[in-house]
Parts: structure tokens; C-alpha cells; sequence
């Protein structure tokens, strides 16, 4: 089983608890710190499938392989995400992406300004929460929502930048689908299309039969449940319940043509 201590912390209702960065002007997940049970790294299910077909001279195979099921850790994602490298970190950076519209009216340089990329996170603010609000003074939002904090005129959206960096931060972040997701695919394993020579066409080489072939193996992926498109087997380690994947590794095909002549 896959353990963690870094899940979003929950209240007693089950809702959310959330911080507050007052020089990021952010507010952020709080971690449970108390190791929980995240699910299974163990896929439910491994298997290769293959199918040849034959039509006069030309025949095809086509090999499937595929998992599904279990948890997979990809750090790649979190710190890419974290950083801006990936697709997901698109999400709330403008109105497209279902970030929020607002017009900034802290005190300082920001005033005035208006925002496209903001955010409004699901939860409570944790007990003994003291910000410092638009009006410059400080406010306890201990038990508010970060919606109602907002609505109340003490705080703002956070931008979307700053969200990713702290769901995704080493120290600060928590565990969420971006980069601790199951792990599923469909590989197009490999095809193989074979042509046999006409008899008449062989006997004048002296041979009795030719087969010409051409072979492609690690084509892609019918279906590939990580985000990001994320090479779904580039986990690390070669044992079913290995569940970390480190970079971005590339999908690599190979090409073949073959020629196979019977004398």
C-alpha cells in the first residue's frame, strides 16, 4: 500500500483546512502531517493481447500490451506542474483555463490592477489565521472560507502562479491527481505487415518463397491515464508495484524492414 503524511488536512467536518502566506498574499493547502493510506501501488490487472490476420499474400499482426490499476507517484509532474513546464499548470492562468477575473484593491502597488488567473480554494481556514487584509490591518479568519474571506473584502484570489508553486512545493505541498494518480494504459505494443512474393516472382532469385516485411514496435499509446501524457512506463524499477517516475522520458519506436527468402 502507498502511504503518505502529506495529504490535504481535513476538519472534523471533513472540510479542507487552509493557510495563509501573507507576503505571497496566497492561500494554501494545510498537510494532515499524519501518515494515511493513499490506495494500492499493485495494478489490478496486467496483459498482453495479439491478433494475426491473413488475406491471400499479406498478412498483419498487431500486439498489445496493457495495465490497470494502482498508484503511481510521478515527481516529474509535481515539480513540472510547480514550475510552469507542464499542461497542467495552465489550469486558472487565465479566464480559458477557469482562472477568476478580479480587480486587486490591496494597499501598495498591486491597487488597481486587474487580474485574470485567480483562485478560490475549496476549505477553512485553520484556527489562528491572522492576515494582513486590503485595508492594510490585521484579521483573524480562523474557520472562514477562503470564499467568504473574500466576499468580507479582507482578502483575494490567489494567483494561479503562486497556487501551483505551493500545491507542489517540497516542504509545503500536498498530495493531489496531478502527480499521485492511477496508473493505466493501452500500449500499441507492435505491428508487423508481411507480404509473400508470388512463386514465379521467388523461383527466379533460385529461391522457393520470399517474405518481405515491415515491423514498427513502441508505436504509443491507445489510452494513457497520466496527465501531462506522461510516459506511463517509465516508472522506476522493473517489479508491477513500482510507482515513481522521476523525468520525462520519451516514447522510443523502432522501425524494421525485413527480408526473408527460402532456398
Amino acid at each position: 500500500m502507498l502511504m503518505s503524511d502529506i495529504l490535504p488536512a481535513r476538519d472534523e467536518e471533513g472540510r479542507y483546512i487552509l493557510n495563509y502566506s501573507d507576503s505571497n498574499k496566497a492561500a494554501y493547502y494545510k498537510r494532515s502531517g499524519k501518515v494515511e493510506e493513499l490506495g494500492s501501488m499493485t495494478p489490478d490487472f496486467l496483459g498482453s493481447v495479439g491478433t494475426n490476420i491473413r488475406w491471400k499474400n499479406v498478412s498483419l499482426h498487431v500486439g498489445l500490451d496493457m495495465r490497470f490499476g494502482g498508484l503511481v507517484a510521478m515527481y516529474s509532474n509535481r515539480y513540472g506542474s510547480g514550475s510552469g513546464w507542464t499542461e497542467s499548470s495552465l489550469r486558472y492562468r487565465d479566464t480559458e483555463n477557469g482562472g477568476l477575473t478580479w480587480t486587486s484593491q490591496f494597499a501598495g502597488g498591486m491597487n488597481g490592477m486587474t487580474y485574470n488567473d485567480g483562485v478560490v480554494l475549496n476549505g477553512v481556514f485553520a484556527a489562528g489565521t491572522k492576515v494582513t487584509g486590503i485595508d492594510g490591518k490585521t484579521h483573524d479568519i480562523s474557520g472562514m472560507s477562503h470564499q467568504e474571506a473574500i466576499d468580507k473584502k479582507i482578502i483575494e484570489p490567489t494567483h494561479a502562479s503562486t497556487h501551483h508553486v505551493y500545491n507542489n512545493d517540497w516542504g509545503l505541498g500536498v498530495i493531489t491527481e496531478d502527480w499521485v494518480h492511477e496508473l493505466s494504459y493501452i500500449a500499441l505494443r507492435d505491428i508487423t505487415l508481411t507480404y509473400r512474393l508470388p512463386a514465379n516472382w521467388a523461383n527466379k532469385v533460385g529461391a522457393r518463397g520470399i517474405n518481405l516485411s515491415a515491423s514498427a514496435r513502441n508505436l504509443g499509446y491507445l489510452y494513457n491515464s497520466l496527465p501531462n501524457n506522461v510516459h506511463p512506463e517509465s516508472v522506476r524499477g522493473n517489479v508491477s508495484s513500482e510507482f515513481r517516475i522521476r523525468g520525462y522520458e520519451p516514447y522510443i519506436a523502432n522501425y524494421m524492414f525485413t527480408i526473408n527468402a527460402e532456398f
